[in-house]
């Protein structure tokens, strides 16, 4: 079995941009139809290229990344908490609990969280497929 991290990291690198970046302001928000939905590896913030971070058991940290279909071409979220609590409450206000690919999401960036000037805070607004039924 090969250790070569090289394939992950040109995966990696051949996918959708991402929505956010970190030059993005306040008031930017990125709509689409919601085409994947998954979990994956966490990179470490400041780490070295492909580095993951690790929980205090030495297991891979796991990250929600949703790929969204905008004018603009894919684009991935990488879902952060403070993003995650702006779509569970986006799928409480529409009625549903389920998030599904094929719906709509529009998530927008509002600013930097005052409490900890590195963390974002986001507005997401969920629209279910047609077929989808609420909670």
């Amino acid at each position: 079995m090969s250790t070569n991290t090289f394939g992950q990291r040109f995966r990696r690198a051949a996918r959708p941009t991402s929505a956010f970046s970190k030059t993005s302001k306040p008031g930017t928000t990125v709509y689409g139809r919601i085409t994947a939905i998954v979990d994956e590896p966490k990179l470490k913030f400041g780490g070295a290229p492909g580095e993951v971070e690790l929980d205090d058991d030495g297991q891979p940290v796991m990250q929600t990344v949703i790929t969204l279909d905008t004018g603009a071409g894919p684009r991935n979220l990488y879902v952060s908490w403070r993003m995650e609590q702006a779509i569970g409450l986006a799928l409480k206000n529409a009625g549903t609990e389920d998030f599904e690919p094929g719906a709509t999401l529009s998530v927008t960036y509002t600013g930097p969280d005052p409490e900890y000037s590195r963390a974002r805070l986001f507005t997401a607004v969920y629209t279910p497929n047609a077929g989808q039924t609420g909670a």
